[in-house]
């Protein structure tokens, strides 16, 4: 894939994502759970933290040519990462965790733009495992982004 394939799918993701979220109030976005207990304020910052961390893997690639793995072994890890994700942002405002939000969408188009085609296509060292930064960025990002997009649709469409 290259850059710029790579730039419209993230666009268009987040696009979708905002799409979404159109029109509702912040009592709604604040309050009430749209995924288990999580919020729609709750996604905002569970999504700009993972767009951080594709953030963080394309500055250490460019750093020193490998990314540095989270060490999130298995799903339980992850699930503890997400849960500690939305702990650390539970008592911000709505506006601070879309600020946020915004920002990390606003940085990762940026740092994206800064890479090169063969960039992203480059296997990566180990720990990777034959893995690509393309991959990396799209796990954090262009792929994860549309599932909560979807929840977010079911939930508005449900009675």
């Amino acid at each position: 894939m290259t850059r710029d394939e790579l730039l419209e799918k993230i666009k268009q993701t987040h696009a979708d994502f905002v799409t979404a979220l159109a029109d509702l109030p912040e009592e709604v976005m604040t309050k009430r759970p749209v995924i288990d207990w999580w919020t729609l304020k709750d996604l905002l910052g569970h999504i700009a933290m993972w767009q951080q961390v594709a953030i963080r893997f394309i500055a250490e690639y460019k750093q020193d040519g490998c990314p540095k793995p989270l060490g999130l072994a298995d799903d339980a890890a992850i699930d503890a990462y997400n849960k500690r994700g939305v702990e650390l942002r539970r008592d911000l405002s709505l506006a601070k965790v879309r600020a946020e939000f915004d920002a990390a969408y606003r940085d990762l188009v940026a740092s994206v733009e800064s890479l090169r085609d063969e960039d992203l296509i480059k296997i990566l060292p180990e720990p990777w495992k034959n893995r690509t930064l393309e991959y990396l960025i799209k796990i954090n990002s262009y792929t994860h982004t549309p599932e909560h997009t979807e929840q977010i649709k079911l939930w508005r469409a449900a009675p």
